[in-house]
């Protein structure tokens, strides 16, 4: 079993089927990966028994670029992204590659995983207009 979890697979918010037939799942940097995107798509507060779990990404809806909104931005990312047990404590980075006048911005994120020797580089797409996280 693997120190960054096990979990049900999805694919755009719906439970992907093995060929098996039976629900299929995700484990170790997919799983740590999966439930990233899942915490920096969820509006920090809106879980009742979790209220400081997500991001607030929605306070970026409508808002200009500027290096200002940059600079918070990359911090909010930072800040959900480590409030994961399972990343290493100020290992989070976050630099915006791009951010379009339709809300969508591109940023490099890093981390480093608990028990992994290799830190973890992903590139994702931000839509501030839905709150919504991707893997590119």
């Amino acid at each position: 079993m693997s120190i960054l979890g096990t979990d049900l697979a999805l694919v755009d918010g719906d439970l992907a089927v093995a060929s098996d037939g039976d629900a299929a799942t995700v484990t170790g940097v997919s799983c740590l990966v999966q439930d990233l995107i899942h915490r920096l798509s969820t509006p920090r507060g809106t879980l009742w028994m979790h209220p400081e779990y997500g991001c607030d990404l929605y306070r970026f809806l409508h808002v200009e670029d500027s290096q200002v909104q940059r600079i918070d931005m990359q911090g909010a990312i930072q800040d959900a992204i480590e409030a994961d047990p399972r990343v290493v404590p100020g290992s989070a980075t976050c630099e915006i590659l791009s951010w379009t006048m339709e809300g969508r911005v591109r940023l490099a994120v890093g981390l480093r995983a608990i028990g992994e020797t290799n830190p973890l580089n992903l590139v994702l797409l931000a839509d501030t207009t839905t709150g919504t996280v991707e893997v590119v």
